[in-house]
């Protein structure tokens, strides 16, 4: 059974990019539509910081990224019991 993905709640608003499939990879693309994510929302990360400061989180059933600093100062990490 694979480890669960750190969740986040968001407690100011929190502003992101959203991200797109890459054709024939895994990996994501940033697109130009930036997004602001509302407080009350729960985030789930997916993978670990890169070196540019920035986490992928998902959200309404979509990816983004946010800058981690951000992410820290708006959010709160939930414990497996609250999420």
């Amino acid at each position: 059974m694979s480890k669960p993905k750190p969740r986040y709640k968001i407690f100011q608003p929190l502003h992101a990019v959203k991200l797109e499939e890459h054709p024939g990879s895994s990996l994501r693309d940033p697109t130009e539509t930036l997004v602001e994510i509302p407080a009350g929302t729960i985030l789930e990360t997916e993978g670990s910081v890169a070196e540019s400061g920035l986490i992928n989180v998902l959200w309404a059933g979509a990816a983004f990224s946010v800058f981690y600093e951000d992410l820290k100062e708006k959010a709160h990490l939930l414990s497996s019991v609250e999420a």
